[in-house]
């Protein structure tokens, strides 16, 4: 598969219209589980999106290895969420997540989503781009420009947090019923 997608931005590169939009296709659902665990809205998540997206096409030639799209492409889309974020300087509320397809979650779905959103952004996005979308350390590293020991350590700390929210609130939870 990555060297489907490297062939695929070599062909944009190269101006192939059809190529840059297979790849958008083929990244959509990880750029936006990253937009909406940063900004918390679909509309915010999609005005990102639609911004990396410009971004990407006009800036598709300064990409030196096309192996690296993803992480390219991601980056692009955390700063523009964080500009977005700095511009309408407001914070949104778990019910504006949307839910996951396929029809309603089980409990456990919605307790750890809950025990997510009780979590600092930078545990949320790392937890994301890891377990969500399969990204390496490596690359998460490249993407937020950190090295990958920090990684190793957000990851960590990040688990451990969850684990301890979810579990309190498991405790709550039992003790309610």
């Amino acid at each position: 598969m990555p060297f489907a997608i490297e062939r695929l931005v070599r062909r944009a590169q190269a101006g192939d219209r059809e190529a840059f939009i297979a790849l958008i296709e083929s990244h959509k659902l990880s750029m936006s589980r990253a937009a909406i665990t940063i900004l918390h809205n679909e509309e915010d998540a999609a005005d990102a999106i639609a911004e990396t997206v410009m971004e990407a096409f006009s800036g598709l030639h300064t990409l030196r290895q096309p192996k690296y799209f993803k992480t390219w492409l991601t980056r692009a889309l955390i700063y523009n969420c964080y500009d977005i974020l700095r511009q309408r300087q407001r914070y949104v509320s778990l019910e504006e997540v949307p839910e996951p397809a396929g029809g309603e979650p089980d409990d456990r779905v919605l307790d750890i989503k809950e025990a997510l959103a009780a979590m600092a952004e930078n545990d949320r996005l790392v937890l994301t781009l890891h377990y969500m979308d399969g990204l390496k350390i490596k690359e998460i590293a490249r993407m937020l420009g950190v090295t990958e020991g920090a990684v190793k350590s957000r990851l960590m700390r990040s688990r451990n947090r969850l684990q301890k929210i979810y579990l309190e609130r498991e405790g709550k939870t039992c003790e309610a019923k």
